[in-house]
């Protein structure tokens, strides 16, 4: 039973997470005009593959601070990606003067951008792990005595 409410925890703050992140990138793509690459939906589809990812090796943890490490990895994706995007149109023009073949892997700069978030995503939520219930620690303080 215990892992149905781990699941269904970690489904309502995915869901309400992305909720967000859909929000927030619909409002900086198509508000603002903020430049996020090729396809405009991308910070989304990343954010969400990297929120899954967390959210299947996330050690036990309350639903507030996962809430917000899942709307932060959303977030995170949106940031890096229009800094990133800004940044190789600002190179290609400087240092190889708008030849895209110059510039090789520098234009593939945005596919680190989900090995990031899940990083940081992952050790953000190691800092609020739950403590271990009261017979686990008891068994292994006794077990760690003899």
């Amino acid at each position: 039973m215990y892992w149905l409410k781990r699941l269904s925890i970690n489904l309502i703050a995915l869901a309400l997470a992305t909720f967000i992140g859909m929000v927030a990138v619909s409002q900086a793509v198509y508000v603002f005009d903020a430049n996020v690459g090729r396809l405009p939906i991308a910070p989304f589809i990343r954010g969400f593959v990297a929120s899954l990812i967390v959210a299947a090796i996330a050690p036990k943890t309350a639903f507030l601070p996962r809430f917000l490490v899942f709307s932060g990895i959303f977030l995170a994706d949106l940031l890096l990606s229009i800094i990133i995007s800004n940044m190789t149109i600002v190179m290609l023009d400087r240092y190889w003067g708008g030849n895209q073949d110059g510039a090789g892997l520098w234009m593939y700069g945005v596919g680190l951008i989900p090995i990031v978030t899940c990083v940081v995503g992952y050790l953000v939520l190691r800092g609020f792990r739950s403590p271990p219930e009261t017979g686990e620690a008891n068994a292994v303080g006794s077990q760690a005595s003899m």
